[in-house]
């Protein structure tokens, strides 16, 4: 009994500090030495920004755990927001955004907290409130909307110019996709899959490649993507990326409510100063049509 009224308060307490805070829409919100930042929305998408941060503490060690990653994912914030001013521009709603401005080589804010702050115990705090904003982004976009979009925005170095969604579907099983068998299983791991609980009526192919999947829909206004109905598959050689920790945390049963997936996006077009308000206006726009033709939701 005494856990249970454990939990109970616990849950009450983080309600309370979820709903009783008066965010405001376009206005940014910080940890107390500025290192992660919330921007809340006003529409049912969250779009996390683990890896475009610069800010170098000389008191912490550079990652070098096994398997550390440390490269920073240039332009991603500033693509975030113009993505953000893109809606409000043309739909006068902004998506929630939530940005890691430390360095990768501090923190990887898209692996679990051990290998992500490589055992230091200073980075285990922004690491917890990185999550927690995205935490409370999709709380307050659920509570609102009854569902949440969420996409975790990185970019990539690959020579192909080329968006590459990650919906947790390895490389060589997207040719199943569109080879007519069974896909089930594919769907039941994908970051998909709770969509498919809320849309008794949606079609995994179709989400993934058919006419309205988001692929199909960025690659007919100017910004090539893989997976979709023009790019259904890899060819030999090609690199891939399927979608990370954030994606499969944040789409798992334990958010039933949420959707989403990874955005690798290429340099060219997409990040680059030049191409950003273009790609940004192009993102809204297929977002906009993705979600009235696969959700019940109405903006």
């Amino acid at each position: 009994m005494k856990n249970r009224n454990c939990i109970i308060f616990l849950l009450l307490f983080i309600s309370q500090t979820v709903f009783g805070q008066a965010w405001v829409s376009g206005k940014s919100y910080f940890d107390n030495e500025k290192w992660t930042e919330f921007i809340p929305g006003d529409m049912p998408l969250v779009i996390s920004v683990p890896h475009g941060g610069d800010i170098l503490l000389p008191e912490v060690p550079l990652r070098a755990c096994e398997g550390a990653v440390t490269v920073t994912d240039s332009r991603t914030v500033e693509l975030a927001r113009e993505i953000q001013d893109a809606f409000q521009r043309k739909y006068k709603m902004r998506p929630y955004i939530v940005i890691c401005h430390l360095s990768r080589k501090a923190v990887d804010q898209n692996r679990e907290i051990a290998s992500g702050t490589c055992g230091n115990e200073m980075m285990k705090k922004p690491w917890q409130q990185f999550h927690d904003y995205i935490d409370t982004a999709l709380s307050l976009a659920v509570r609102k909307f009854g569902l949440s979009v969420y996409i975790d925005l990185h970019g990539h170095g690959h020579p192909i110019q080329r968006l590459e969604l990650g919906y947790g579907i390895n490389g060589n099983e997207l040719p199943r996709l569109s080879g007519g068998g069974d896909t089930k299983d594919l769907a039941e791991k994908s970051s998909l899959n709770n969509l498919l609980s809320l849309n008794s009526s949606a079609n995994f192919e179709d989400l993934m490649i058919g006419d309205y999947s988001f692929g199909t829909l960025i690659t007919d206004k100017g910004s090539p993507a893989i997976p979709g109905k023009q790019m259904k598959e890899l060819n030999e050689g090609e690199k891939y990326f399927n979608g990370g920790y954030n994606t499969r945390r944040y789409t798992s049963k334990d958010y039933p409510r949420v959707f989403g997936w990874q955005i690798e996006s290429n340099y060219k077009g997409v990040r680059d100063p030049s191409g950003r308000p273009a790609f940004a206006a192009a993102f809204a726009e297929a977002f906009m049509i993705f979600l009235r033709k696969n959700t019940s939701v109405a903006l």
